[in-house]
């Protein structure tokens, strides 16, 4: 049942690719984050833009994380049921820079380069499947959030899983600023 609906999505997508809105919508996602990147300028209005493309990267990289633990969770069955079929195992899923946010305007796409988002999406699944814990897959996308705050040259930082933080503070094991600092060779 799960690999008919991958197979149709699939198909799909490929028919009738992408409309014309979509991909424009995609398009102006990344072209405002690349002007948030490498602009120099220290007006309010850029330090305003800026700080909306923080909260999109923020979003991103929930959002991404989100999909990369609901993808490996649906890859990792696939994988058991092709081996008790004695069939070929499936390609792992893949992220994508593009994902769905919702914002003060209703729906948008926000952008995030696609070797960040594959980091942050496998970092989901390898949570999803115990390989890691919360505290180092929080500790890890948000060194990825910390480095993106520094070049928006942002006044606070980007405070990432926050729904992981909350269960670790319901379950009395909470992250605190000494997690963070671990090891910060986790970065990759």
């Amino acid at each position: 049942m799960v690999v008919k609906l991958l197979l149709i999505e699939v198909t799909e997508a490929s028919l009738f690719g992408k409309s014309r809105k979509v991909q424009q919508e995609m398009d102006q996602a990344k072209a405002d984050f690349e002007k948030a990147m490498d602009s120099k300028e220290d007006s309010k209005h850029i330090k305003a833009f800026k700080s909306k493309i923080g909260l999109r990267i923020r979003s991103s990289i929930d959002k991404i994380f989100i999909d990369g633990a609901e993808k490996f969770a649906k890859y990792a069955e696939l994988r058991l049921a092709a081996t008790a079929a004695g069939e070929e195992m499936p390609e792992p899923p893949k992220s994508s820079a593009f994902v769905k946010i919702k914002s003060v305007n209703g729906e948008i796409f926000s952008y995030l380069p696609a070797d960040k988002a594959e980091v942050i999406f496998r970092l989901g699944g390898k949570y999803q499947n115990v390989e890691i814990d919360a505290k180092t897959a929080i500790r890890r996308a948000q060194i990825i959030a910390n480095q993106y705050a520094y070049e928006l040259d942002l006044e606070n930082s980007l405070v990432v899983l926050q729904f992981l933080r909350e269960e670790l503070e319901e379950s009395g094991d909470p992250f605190t600023d000494s997690d963070l600092n671990e090891d910060a060779e986790d970065a990759s």
